[in-house]
């Protein structure tokens, strides 16, 4: 499996936005993404606030350069974590320095990589062919060189539609 960044709200300011739900709507909304989230094992409290997560994506890529993927992958369930269970701002360098240097990436070296926009480029080219893969949204999951599959949904039927897009290749299961 590989992790990548991928941009849900690119222009929200540095100061977060709303979201654009009235109190109603947002009600509905949280519940019904609580419940999926149980269905499937996480423990969220999604905020009712956006945040920039620029920041955060860009300092993934460290990661993903000193370590691997899988620790990309790692980092971005800490972020998530913060962001989704903790209501942390993922935008603040408070936030992502001390989960960063749980994977050995120091505070100077994410402060430069971001003052330089080193992993900016790398960023941008994940989220356009995550575009062309039909990504608007996470968690989005897919094969190379295929469709995506967007949104949170109970583990079987992601299992399902996985093995359904699944390249000839691989060997489909007589039952899940």
């Amino acid at each position: 499996m590989r992790w990548l960044p991928f941009e849900i709200h690119p222009d929200t300011p540095p100061e977060g936005a709303p979201k654009p739900f009235s109190p109603e709507e947002w009600q509905q909304v949280r519940e019904r993404l609580k419940r999926l989230a149980q269905e499937v094992g996480l423990p969220i409290d999604p905020p009712q606030h956006n945040v920039n997560s620029r920041f955060a994506l860009e300092t993934a890529e460290p990661v993903r350069a000193q370590k691997d993927d899988g620790e990309a992958g790692t980092f971005c369930h800490h972020v998530s974590r913060a962001f989704f269970t903790e209501h942390a701002d993922i935008s603040k360098r408070e936030v992502i320095v001390p989960i960063a240097e749980r994977f050995g990436i120091s505070a100077s070296d994410v402060g430069s990589a971001w003052h330089e926009r080193r992993f900016s480029p790398t960023v941008d080219a994940f989220i356009e062919d995550g575009h062309k893969a039909g990504v608007r949204g996470v968690p989005a999951m897919g094969w190379p060189n295929r469709r995506a599959i967007v949104g949170l949904m109970p583990p079987t039927e992601l299992v399902l539609r996985l093995r359904n897009e699944a390249p000839e290749r691989l060997p489909k299961p007589t039952h899940i």
